[in-house]
């Protein structure tokens, strides 16, 4: 609840004051991400071979010494480790999968899933089902992560330090502003940070005039908020006052569409890129489009006939993912790329999807967003599902985790949808027994059969 304490007061405070309770948390985040940690990760990056046997080899030594440390360090691979005849080290990855999968509902549900170490940082995800789901992080698997990806931004030209915009699903303005100020300045990362809650036709002038003062060198975001800024400098033909060296959308799937209209409105290459709040092993694109596996950050293995995969990440030592059921569906390539670059790459990411619901002023509150909302909550709500019937009535379906949940939890929710949709918007919290699957097998966030 001081969470929530704190929310308010930020909202209640003057933009003025807004735009320094931003910089102080952005210095937090600069001492979580940067260290020695992080340096020593990049000089392994620029070191790094190519070769597949060498990648293979490496792969297969860091997970050897990711499950030693959950054998030692964690209750529950030990138990499940010596259930399953688990001997370490594994001869190679294919012997992975004689360790069982691991569902989110239980990691969900089960406390000694998180390793006994100090923890450093509380991670909070909605996650593509929109259930509650909370993770720890150690300092060293954050920094390791973050190096990874300003190694790859550093591929195309970025480096820390340079200017960068980002849209972001936090509520950083309050729902029902009227100064036409829906960004916030995080100083330490040189960062704009933008709303995505506040985009609508007639505020997109706004958001490209405060781009053009800010000048940023990079965009990154979900694709369908950049989309939205691109189709406005496209039809209106506006001419940038700035130069992007590279935009890299996050979250979503981007379409072959999406990505030559943000090409062709901001002038910059797209370079893709995948990752999770839970955790989840790093890949990003290469200049022959398809998207490689940091294998210093874990494994993909495909799992079923469908695309589904199995994540192992070795960046998650608070809360281990062996062979985790994230969710997501990929296409994984066969052979080496035509880049080189030996080891796992994939073709497709299929699973992100840019829906949305509307709010009576025309602002597009996408699903990656919406699953967001259940962060707040102690691992109290399994999924959820929304439906409108139109854009001054949500509801929220919500299956309850029944030994969890708690009567003032309804109420975090509500106050969590009210800075999403603002006061104006009647919103209906129902509790139901579950939600159905749509034809993909995955839970359809956004109901739109209302």
């Amino acid at each position: 609840m001081a969470g929530i304490a704190l929310r308010d007061l930020y909202m209640k405070s003057p933009i003025s004051v807004q735009q320094w309770m931003t910089s102080l948390y952005g210095m937090k985040l600069w001492q979580e991400r940067y260290g020695r940690t992080y340096a020593n990760e990049l000089v392994v990056l620029a070191n790094r071979s190519k070769e597949k046997e060498v990648v293979e080899a490496d792969q297969l030594k860091r997970l050897n010494a990711f499950l030693q440390f959950c054998e030692t360090h964690n209750t529950y691979y030990q138990r499940l480790f010596k259930e399953n005849d688990i001997t370490l080290p594994l001869n190679s990855i294919e012997d992975l999968k004689r360790i069982p999968v691991l569902e989110k509902e239980t990691v969900r549900k089960t406390p000694d899933i998180h390793s006994n170490i100090k923890i450093d940082i509380l991670g909070r995800t909605g996650g593509t089902t929109g259930a509650s789901l909370q993770v720890h992080f150690t300092k060293e698997d954050y920094q390791k992560r973050m190096a990874h990806v300003d190694f790859f931004k550093a591929q195309h030209g970025f480096r820390k330090g340079m200017k960068r915009a980002s849209f972001t699903g936090r509520a950083i303005c309050d729902p029902n502003q009227e100064k036409p100020i829906f960004w916030r300045y995080n100083r330490p990362l040189h960062q704009l940070l933008l709303s995505l809650y506040h985009i609508k036709p007639e505020t997109i002038p706004h958001y490209v005039a405060a781009l053009n003062a800010f000048k940023p060198v990079v965009l990154d975001s979900a694709p369908s908020a950049m989309i939205e800024l691109a189709k406005y400098i496209k039809e209106n033909q506006i001419q940038l006052e700035f130069q992007l060296l590279a935009i890299f959308p996050t979250s979503e799937t981007i379409t072959p569409q999406g990505r030559a209209l943000l090409e062709e409105a901001f002038q910059a290459p797209v370079f893709d890129q995948y990752a999770s709040s839970e955790g989840a092993p790093i890949l990003t694109e290469c200049s022959h489009g398809n998207m490689h596996l940091h294998h210093e950050t874990g494994v993909i293995e495909p799992y079923g006939e469908d695309g589904e995969i199995l994540v192992t990440s070795f960046t998650t030592h608070g809360t281990p993912l062996i062979r985790y059921r994230i969710g997501d569906r990929m296409k994984i390539g066969e052979g080496t790329c035509a880049c080189g670059q030996g080891g796992t790459y994939v073709t497709s990411i299929e699973g992100r999807e840019s829906n949305y619901v509307l709010t009576p002023d025309q602002r597009k509150i996408y699903e990656g967003d919406l699953t967001t909302v259940v962060r707040s909550l102690p691992n109290s709500v399994i999924q959820t599902q929304y439906r409108q019937s139109d854009v001054y009535h949500i509801e929220l379906k919500y299956v309850p985790d029944r030994e969890r949940f708690k009567p003032e939890h309804e109420e975090i929710l509500k106050h969590e949808l009210e800075l999403l949709f603002g006061k104006e918007v009647e919103i209906t919290l129902t509790p139901v027994q579950s939600i159905p699957r749509g034809p993909n097998g995955k839970i359809i966030v956004i109901d739109k059969t209302a």
